[in-house]
């Protein structure tokens, strides 16, 4: 009876399920299996999925197909059980890199869906430090491989990796220190080519796929304000809005004092540059800096709160000025510049957009904010604090969404949740998504001096906070965690790539 029913009236019906009883009905008949697989169901029911699903990049959910979208679902909800449950199960892992040198991988970030890996090693030649920096493709795990490097004079401080609507192009800035503080910009082609060796020499297992010269090097140093020149600018953390660079910097005072924060924007194509008024960190103590539409937020502790700022994108180079000094060749170094006298003013951010403070206070004393979340398409961001005093010892996730829009910047989420730590343990390596539903971090045991990795469950339902153990301290992996120097996480694939102190890294999946 109930079959037979004109299809608009099951059109509607399906309004009121969720994927999980669209995937339940589909099973019993042909009529509803047809039914449940239209294009229209499928868009209404992922905008309302609780869960995050991996779409391609720069690509809106509602532009795929319904065959598409129940298969992401599908395996959003395998990976959210798996994760959820008492005992998480290894579902593949891959042995990336093999570096018989010994040279451990320092930093490792995802690029949003998992699909691209950076790492940054760091190489001692000749009593000089280098840093190497690879990028990886991971779209097909089995044949994961190398698609571009690159070995620059320094220590590693930054980076951030930009993958535009272009398929086969990125853009990777990375800060470097090689006795000066240095900006390093590649554009990235993505290509093969059919080329396959590693570090010079064949190697069947961990294969290095040769593209084309990078389209555009650039090298830029990073000098003090004209206005403070004693102060020693360290590259802290680098983020990139369209053209723009906007780099955070701690500034060391040379002649003795306390040194402070502050913040700097980066014509990358001119290495023309413009400092913010210092009057707009000088409240934070720890500080991160994003950007969403038409806004830049500054994000971090102010005395005993967490807090979001936001203030109106400035201009800070407007148009193309005649006295903007002309960008070098490839693979030069020139400071970073500014023109005339009046180009040496500090640029002010106006008067704040919107402010917001997390609902907790950070009263307690010892506290410590390892991680903010990396920048993603969404206006959302998840930070997560360690209380290293408190009794029983005790960690919190905080979660932000924002609406963004020409009129300004509203709250549509915010939430606060405390969980329990180790009490005989420190926490290190912290890793948190910016939806806020998973994280991971290596706790170290200080009685036993075991590691292991642990895991963070944010449940949008229940709104409860669950942790336990992703990995013990003897896994019946190619591994312990006491091996492991630097990790990176996916949130939304909910891969993890682990680099061990003898030069191993290890991609793992669990869905």
């Amino acid at each position: 009876m109930f079959i037979h029913l004109p299809e608009d009236v099951w059109l509607d019906v399906f309004r009121y399920l969720e994927v999980q009883d669209v995937l339940t009905l589909r099973k019993t008949c042909r009529t509803l299996h047809i039914l449940g697989g239209n294009d229209y169901v499928w868009h209404r029911l992922i905008a309302e999925f609780p869960l995050p699903i991996d779409v391609p990049f720069d690509t809106r959910p509602t532009a795929l197909p319904a065959d598409e979208l129940q298969r992401l679902a599908i395996k959003a909800i395998r990976l959210d059980a798996n994760w959820r449950g008492p005992k998480t199960r290894v579902k593949r892992t891959r042995a990336l890199l093999n570096d018989k040198s010994g040279q451990y991988v320092d930093h490792m970030q995802f690029l949003p869906g998992g699909k691209w890996l950076w790492t940054a090693q760091r190489t001692l030649k000749r009593e000089a430090t280098y840093t190497r920096m690879n990028l990886w493709s991971l779209d097909d795990v089995d044949n994961a491989r190398r698609v571009w490097s690159a070995e620059v004079s320094g220590i590693y401080r930054s980076c951030t990796v930009v993958q535009t609507g272009e398929d086969d192009f990125a853009t990777l800035v990375a800060g470097v220190c090689d006795q000066r503080e240095v900006i390093e910009i590649h554009k990235i082609s993505l290509e093969e080519s059919p080329t396959n060796f590693q570090y010079g020499l064949y190697h069947p297992n961990y294969p290095l796929y040769q593209p084309p010269a990078p389209v555009k090097s650039r090298q830029l140093q990073v000098v003090p304000h004209p206005r403070a020149p004693h102060l020693r600018p360290i590259i802290s953390e680098i983020a990139a809005h369209g053209g723009v660079l906007i780099v955070t910097v701690f500034a060391l005072d040379t002649g003795g004092g306390a040194g402070s924060l502050q913040i700097m924007f980066v014509n990358p194509e001119t290495g023309a540059t413009k400092w913010i008024d210092p009057s707009f960190a000088q409240p934070f103590s720890f500080l991160w800096v994003r950007v969403w539409g038409e806004y830049l937020f500054l994000i971090g502790q102010v005395d005993e709160d967490f807090v979001v700022r936001a203030y109106r994108m400035p201009q800070p180079f407007p148009g193309s000025p005649s006295r903007t000094p002309r960008a070098s060749p490839p693979r030069t170094t020139t400071p970073l510049q500014e023109a005339e006298e009046d180009e040496y003013a500090y640029t002010d951010l106006g008067p704040v957009v919107a402010q917001f403070v997390g609902p907790t206070p950070m009263a307690v004393p010892r506290h410590h904010i390892p991680h903010v979340s990396f920048a993603v398409a969404e206006p959302s961001l998840s930070a997560i604090m360690f209380y290293h005093s408190s009794q029983p010892h005790r960690a919190q996730l905080l979660r932000f969404s924002f609406d963004v829009s020409g009129e300004g910047v509203t709250l549509s989420d915010m939430s606060s949740k405390d969980f329990h730590i180790g009490d005989e343990s420190s926490p290190q390596l912290a890793q948190v998504g910016a939806l806020g539903f998973r994280a991971v971090w290596l706790e170290h045991n200080w009685e036993t001096q075991q590691n292991r990795v642990m895991k963070l469950a944010f449940d949008p339902h229940t709104g409860a906070a669950k942790v336990g153990m992703l990995i013990p301290p003897d896994p019946e992996l190619p591994f312990t965690p006491n091996m492991c120097h630097s990790l990176a996480f996916d949130e939304v694939t909910g891969r993890l790539c682990l680099a061990m102190y003898d030069g191993n890294v290890y991609l793992l999946d669990f869905v």
